[in-house]
């Protein structure tokens, strides 16, 4: 189980690297601060993956798009 310095670690990564935890839920923001570090770089890594990517993908689709930074839009 993590620590609250863990915690707090966590979500202010995902914070930092621009995932919107606003809208989340107490019960939501708990489990992401219960992310190991592992998890976490996992989630920051696919975010990353993705940005690389979107610039290519809207260039085809001829229309300009907004990309959520929300872990549930990338997730689900």
């Amino acid at each position: 189980m993590s620590k609250p310095d863990d915690a707090r670690d966590a979500l202010e990564r995902l914070r930092a690297a621009g995932f919107d935890l606003g809208a989340f839920t107490d019960e939501q923001l708990g489990l992401l601060a219960a992310l190991s570090g592992g998890e976490v770089d996992v989630l920051l890594d696919i975010k990353e993956r993705i940005g690389d990517v979107h610039p290519e993908v809207e260039a085809h689709g001829g229309l300009e798009m907004e990309m959520p930074m929300s872990i549930g839009g990338l997730l689900f």
